[in-house]
């Protein structure tokens, strides 16, 4: 029952930020004081919300028990793909955004989600000898 009020909560948060972006899109000048920052902060929270609930409900993740896991376990990695996906869209506003360096951030966002992937798997814990 909580994993579902989480995925609620969730839900509401992509809902309102990509709300906030079309309003900042339609409403705002990039002119305006912090806009272009509102904009970011919108759509990270869009991105990593958005992702997270799809996400959840693609794998519908289960515990040992039968009981649905929370949508929470998925925010890290697409708190990592809000990053990835900002940064190409400012690369983009500075004209600077090639498809080689659209490749570079998608190999980065692979080596990257292997890195976290693979860190918290569990480590291996080597025996140490007591003294």
């Amino acid at each position: 029952m909580v994993s579902l009020v989480l995925a609620g909560v969730t839900l509401a948060a992509a809902i309102l930020a990509w709300i906030g972006v079309a309003w900042l899109v339609l409403n705002a000048a990039p002119s305006k004081p912090l806009s272009l920052a509102a904009a970011y902060v919108f759509g990270f929270v869009a991105i990593t919300a958005s992702t997270s609930v799809l996400l959840w409900l693609i794998r519908r993740p289960r515990t040992e028990d039968g009981q649905l896991k929370s949508p929470a376990g998925y925010l890290m990695h697409a708190m990592l793909l809000a990053i990835i996906l900002l940064f190409g869209l400012w690369l983009q506003a500075l004209r600077t955004l090639t498809p080689i360096v659209a490749l570079l951030l998608l190999g980065l966002y692979a080596v990257l989600e292997l890195a976290v992937l693979f860190g918290t798997r569990g480590s291996v814990e080597l025996p140490m000898r007591r003294p």
